[in-house]
């Protein structure tokens, strides 16, 4: 048999005069067996569920503000990391809402701040708050 079929870390193990005779080889449906153990699936399901619930704490946080001198917030987060914005007044083109059938059943707009060189999206937020904050935005802008 060849050296070769083995991982690197069993080749180095091996003495100069050792030959290897037989190796074992997972069956390409080894996933499937682990995830029937029941503890693995247990587990799985557990560290799925943890991450879901921190995904969600994360996106409930997201936020903008706007404040007499600039917007600022956090926006488009992914898994462990989430885009701060902080855009001064000049810097922003337009404030644009998007409504969807599932936002006009429920009440939820969404909104996208749009500059020169970029946008920014927030999903699921009260049709009234983005309606005060647009509202406030072009009072300064006069």
């Amino acid at each position: 048999m060849d050296k070769n079929s083995i991982p690197k870390a069993f080749q180095k193990a091996l003495m100069n005069d050792e030959e290897v005779l037989a190796v074992t080889k997972k069956h390409s449906l080894w996933i499937l067996g682990w995830w029937l153990n029941p503890i693995n699936l247990i587990l799985g399901i557990c560290t799925l569920g943890l991450l879901f619930l921190y995904k969600l704490h994360i996106i409930k946080n997201e936020v903008i503000i706007l404040t007499n001198k600039r917007i600022i917030g956090s926006v488009s987060p992914k898994l462990f990391t989430k885009d701060k914005i902080e855009l001064t007044l000049n810097s922003v083109d337009n404030i644009r809402e998007d409504e969807t059938l599932f936002g006009n059943i429920f009440g939820w707009t969404a909104i996208q701040i749009e500059t020169r060189s970029d946008s920014y999206a927030q999903r699921q937020v009260t049709k009234d708050s983005v309606k005060a904050l647009k509202n406030k935005f072009y009072e300064l802008q006069k």
